[in-house]
């Protein structure tokens, strides 16, 4: 998956004078993967586009001393749709998911998920929504076409197979990803899973390597619900539908 293609972020940041906002403009202005910044200190406005990570995006900002809200994430050109996993439930792991359809090809994953077992995690979306019963009830990887398992970069892949994403020490892990077989309107009503282990990409020789990756017990569930698009300001960026989903980790 090639993650080079730039995103719109809209944050709300806490600024009181120039100052501020020539702290912040020096914070991201000549970053790698930061192509440009708006600064409004009237609307405490922070607009970014980046091919960074919404998370890596946030920290820069918030290295000058001031707290960063993200309000939005737009593909800069025509919407053509977003979707939200908002992982809050009772345990541990916490976290957000976005997707973002980039182009008619092109699928933005961005996510930060805190409270993992440090290392390697399978990330897949399953085939259904259906949380009633934790975990066990959302059905296989998203599969349309009838394809064995594999890893990302595989064009014989189950569309759902996301591949890894790696929990640091402190048990975050932040990604940004993009897709080329997965579109945000495929994923609408269906779950996001974050496995117990790593998954092997169909490659490792398990008897379930090619149907699940091997990554062992569904660790995290949510439902994936649809973004709406509001008016932020000057500029219209999708923005997360705030709704109570029922996250489960075991």
């Amino acid at each position: 998956m090639e993650t080079d293609r730039s995103a719109k972020l809209e944050f709300a940041v806490q600024m009181t004078c120039d100052s501020c906002v020539n702290a912040v403009r020096s914070a991201l202005e000549q970053q790698p993967g930061v192509q440009a910044v708006q600064v409004d200190l009237h609307k405490e406005q922070v607009l970014v586009e980046a091919s960074l990570t919404a998370q890596e995006v946030q920290k820069l900002i918030e290295s000058t001393g001031r707290r960063a809200v993200l309000k939005g994430i737009g593909s800069g050109q025509q919407d053509m749709g977003s979707a939200v996993a908002m992982l809050s439930g009772c345990g541990l792991v916490q976290g957000v998911v976005r997707f973002l359809q980039l182009s008619p090809e092109r699928c933005l994953i961005d996510g930060t998920i805190d409270g993992l077992q440090p290392g390697p995690h399978g990330l897949h979306v399953h085939h259904l929504g259906d949380l009633t019963q934790d975990c066990l009830s959302c059905g296989e990887h998203y599969n349309p076409y009838g394809r064995p398992h594999g890893g990302p970069q595989d064009t014989e892949r189950h569309a759902g197979d996301l591949g890894n994403i790696v929990a640091g020490p402190d048990g975050r892990a932040s990604f940004r990803l993009e897709d080329t077989q997965l579109k945000v309107w495929d994923v609408i009503g269906r779950s996001l899973v974050v496995d117990a282990g790593e998954d092997d990409l169909g490659k490792g020789g398990h008897p379930l390597s090619k149907t699940t990756g091997n990554s062992g017990e569904r660790s995290v569930c949510v439902c994936v619900c649809v973004c709406v698009c509001v008016c932020l300001h000057s500029v219209i960026l999708p923005s997360m539908l705030i709704c109570c989903l029922t996250t489960f980790d075991q």
